[in-house]
C-alpha cells in the first residue's frame, strides 16, 4: 500500500534523511545536513504543505519538494530511495505532486533535470515540455581590458537584473528573490559593470568559494567586461555558474574565453489547465 502525504507531516530531520536517501548515488553529490537542507528550502521557496512524500507500507521512501511563487511553481527536488526504486513509485509520486499543484491553483511549474537523468522521461510523461538547455559553466579568466565596476545596492541590482532577464530569462534559482537572499543572508556582494552611467552586467559574488549565485549581462560586450571584472576581483579563481542558458550573452562570452560546460541540464515546464469554474484549494 502506498500513500502520498504532505511533506509538512514530517520533521526537518526526517525530511533531511529522506532527501539523502533519495539522492544516494546521484550524478552529483547533494548530501545535506539539516542546516543545508533548510537553506535549500529557503532559497527555493519550498512550500512543505504543497510538497509530497511517498510511503510504501508505512515507510517513507520518496520526496518531492514544491517551490511556489504566486501561481508559478518549481520542482525543487525529487527522488526515490535506492531501496525502493524500479517499483513505479516515482510515477505515483509525480502524479500526486501534479495533483497537488493543480488543486492549489498553480498555472505553470518549472524544473531542471540533468540531461542524462532517466527522470527526464518521467517528467515528459507527466506532461512537462522541454524548453531549453542550461549549462553549468566553469572557467578562469584573465583580464583583457580595464573596466569600470562598482558595488550595487538592492535597487541597482534589481534594475540590471530586470534588464538582463529581458535578454535571457533566469531560472528559478536565479530569480531576484533568491539572488537577494544570497546577499541578505549569506554575505554575498553584487558587483556591477557600467557603460557610461548605465549598469550593463553584474555578478553576485559569495564571500568564499567559487560558485556565483548569479551573473548576467545585457549583451556580449557587457559580458566580456564582466569577465574582466571577475578576473580583477579574484585573480586565478576558477568560477562556477549554474543554470546558464545556452547561447546567452554570458554563455557566449565565457565559452569564447575558455569556459567549459561541465554539466548540461534541460529546463522543463508543465502548464496546468484547470477546468472552467474550478477554484484553487486554500
Amino acid at each position: 500500500m502506498t500513500t502520498t502525504p504532505s511533506a509538512s507531516d514530517f520533521t526537518p530531520g526526517e525530511l533531511t534523511a529522506l532527501w539523502n536517501r533519495a539522492y544516494e548515488g546521484y550524478f552529483v553529490p547533494v548530501h545535506f545536513d539539516e542546516p543545508l537542507f533548510a537553506r535549500h528550502l529557503r532559497r527555493a521557496v519550498v512550500d512543505l504543505t504543497l510538497s509530497r512524500v511517498i510511503a510504501a507500507d508505512g515507510t517513507a521512501c520518496g520526496i518531492s519538494l514544491a517551490g511556489r511563487r504566486g501561481l508559478r511553481g518549481y520542482l525543487a527536488g525529487f527522488g526515490i530511495a535506492g531501496t525502493h526504486r524500479r517499483r513505479g513509485l516515482a510515477r505515483q509520486l509525480i502524479g500526486a505532486q501534479v495533483e497537488a499543484w493543480s488543486k492549489a491553483g498553480l498555472q505553470r511549474v518549472f524544473l531542471e533535470v540533468i540531461a542524462q537523468n532517466p527522470a527526464r522521461t518521467l517528467y515528459g510523461q507527466a506532461g512537462f515540455d522541454e524548453l531549453r538547455t542550461l549549462d553549468v559553466l566553469e572557467g578562469s579568466f584573465e583580464a583583457q581590458s580595464t573596466v569600470t565596476a562598482k558595488a550595487l545596492d538592492h535597487a541597482d541590482l534589481a534594475a540590471v537584473h530586470t534588464a538582463c532577464a529581458a535578454v535571457s530569462r533566469p531560472t528559478w534559482r536565479r530569480e531576484l528573490p533568491t539572488v537577494l537572499d544570497a546577499i541578505d543572508n549569506e554575505a554575498a556582494i553584487a558587483l556591477g559593470v557600467t557603460r557610461g552611467t548605465a549598469v550593463v552586467a553584474y555578478a553576485v559574488i559569495p564571500p568564499t568559494g567559487n560558485t556565483l549565485p548569479d551573473a548576467a549581462a545585457i549583451d556580449e560586450a557587457a559580458a566580456h567586461g564582466l569577465l574582466d571584472a571577475l578576473a580583477a576581483a579574484r585573480p586565478g579563481i576558477r568560477w562556477r555558474l549554474v543554470d546558464e542558458p545556452t547561447g546567452s550573452p554570458l554563455f557566449n562570452a565565457a565559452t569564447a574565453r575558455g569556459a567549459t560546460a561541465v554539466i548540461r541540464q534541460i529546463e522543463m515546464a508543465l502548464t496546468i489547465h484547470r477546468p472552467v469554474n474550478a477554484r484553487p484549494s486554500p
